[in-house]
């Protein structure tokens, strides 16, 4: 009854002014409750007077379709249809169901799901502009910004997305992964002190998100100052955490602080027996400080959790070689070699353990066992500079420069039984320990 009491004083005001409003190539919408449709004025005129339509107001359109779109709308973006979602909120919002009703529309609502949706569809841009049209109506609205600024960085729009993000951190939001987007913004465009800042803030806020931390160190260091702290306060907070003291203790060695990162290192053991990462890390802190016994002893400790772990072996041996103890040096270097099979690192450091050590028991004359090991540090530095390990070319050098490896002439002065076994070895309680022989060379 309503609807047809509408329709008939609408018709009476239409008839009414229909010559003086309608003009050629104007449009009006129509009804007659079982479809709408928009047609030019004469045609209106037509249908109206004759068939029973009536101009069909924007009112009653909110009435009869917002309820509608209203749910679909939602209904499709729960079910990840984003085309229909955008489509649906598009259409909400031309029909500004908003101001229809407010407790079937949320505009907020409205302008960030039509924002996420045209997003998903990757269209930006669009989302862009709906977004901008959402925060004139709602200018304080995180959410919006937080999805303006994301619009803006997948159009590499970099200085829009700054000030959106600054916009947002000026409200006191606290999303850490927006505050991580205008940091990394900032760094960019190399405004370092403003992206500490914006780091520091984050921490504030997460004071145990190890990865801003270890970026706020890079960017601390990047910079040229000291990330020193940085490292003491993530450790001395999760002072079980190996990695963080492992960190910590290798900031400490590079700032000279050994006997501070040793310290740091063996109390995490005692939180860590077994982790590997502790035991390397504390074996090199000895080394670094000289205490080299230290060293063996934890690395051995170290080779007993991880007896396939070549560099664990060869680390043993070189600290034996610095505390002269060649046989125990030999011993682990083997081991190094056997478990590499004889990889190109194992054997340019068992090169640089025989060269270590015939610079350990030479005289001012290079006798024969010391020609003989000298030979051996050779081979081995040739071996390995084959399969492409070329650290110790210095010393290699060095050897052929002075003249100390063993060659036809020394061979010529050996006995007979020495000539005939087609080898020699070294003597001498100083190089008691070597198993290996040096071969005849074709041309002796």
């Amino acid at each position: 009854m309503r609807k047809y009491l509408f329709a008939v004083i609408v018709l009476f005001m239409f008839a009414s002014s229909l010559e003086a409003q309608c003009k050629r190539g104007e449009q009006l919408r129509i009804t007659n409750d079982v479809e709408i449709k928009v047609v030019d004025c004469r045609e209106a005129t037509r249908l109206i007077y004759n068939e029973g339509w009536y101009p069909y107001s924007v009112e009653y359109e909110q009435e009869d379709r917002c309820p509608q779109l209203s749910s679909s709308s939602a209904e499709y973006y729960r079910s990840s249809n984003w085309e229909l979602s955008a489509q649906s909120y598009s259409e909400l919002m031309n029909l500004k169901c908003d101001q229809w009703n407010s407790d079937w529309v949320n505009v907020d609502d409205v302008y960030l799901y039509w924002s996420i949706a045209l997003q998903n569809l990757g269209k930006f841009e669009e989302s862009e502009n709906v977004l901008i049209e959402g925060l004139e109506e709602s200018p304080e609205n995180t959410s919006l910004m937080t999805r303006l600024a994301y619009a803006y960085k997948k159009q590499d729009k970099i200085d829009e997305m700054i000030i959106e993000y600054e916009r947002l951190m000026d409200s006191g939001s606290d999303d850490t992964d927006s505050l991580r987007d205008l940091a990394n913004a900032y760094g960019l465009q190399g405004r370092v002190d403003e992206q500490i800042s914006v780091l520091k803030k984050i921490l504030d806020i997460d004071p145990n998100n190890s990865s801003v931390q270890s970026e706020l160190a890079r960017v601390f260091e990047d910079s040229g100052e000291d990330p020193l702290e940085i490292f003491k306060a993530r450790f001395e907070d999760n002072p079980d955490n190996a990695s963080y003291a492992v960190e910590y203790a290798d900031k400490l060695m590079s700032n000279g602080d050994t006997e501070e990162a040793i310290d740091v290192l063996e109390n995490t053991l005692s939180y860590n027996r077994e982790n590997s990462m502790v035991y390397m890390s504390l074996g090199k802190a000895y080394n670094e400080n000289s205490d080299f016994d230290d060293a063996v002893e934890i690395l051995e400790d170290l080779f007993e959790l991880d007896r396939n772990n070549f560099r664990v072996a060869m680390l043993i041996s070189v600290n034996s070689i610095e505390m002269d103890d060649f046989d125990s040096a030999f011993e682990w270097g083997k081991k190094s070699m056997k478990i590499s099979k004889n990889n190109a690192e194992s054997l340019a450091h068992m090169g640089n353990l025989y060269y270590k050590a015939m610079q350990s028991c030479r005289g001012d004359n290079f006798s024969r066992s010391d020609k003989i090991v000298a030979s051996l540090a050779y081979e081995y530095f040739i071996k390995a500079e084959k399969k492409g390990n070329s650290k110790y070319f210095k010393q290699k050098n060095w050897l052929e420069e002075n003249e100390v490896l063993f060659s036809y002439s020394d061979w010529f002065m050996t006995d007979k039984d020495i000539q005939a076994s087609g080898k020699v070895s070294p003597s001498g309680r100083c190089y008691d320990w070597v198993s290996e022989s040096l071969s005849k060379k074709s041309d002796w």
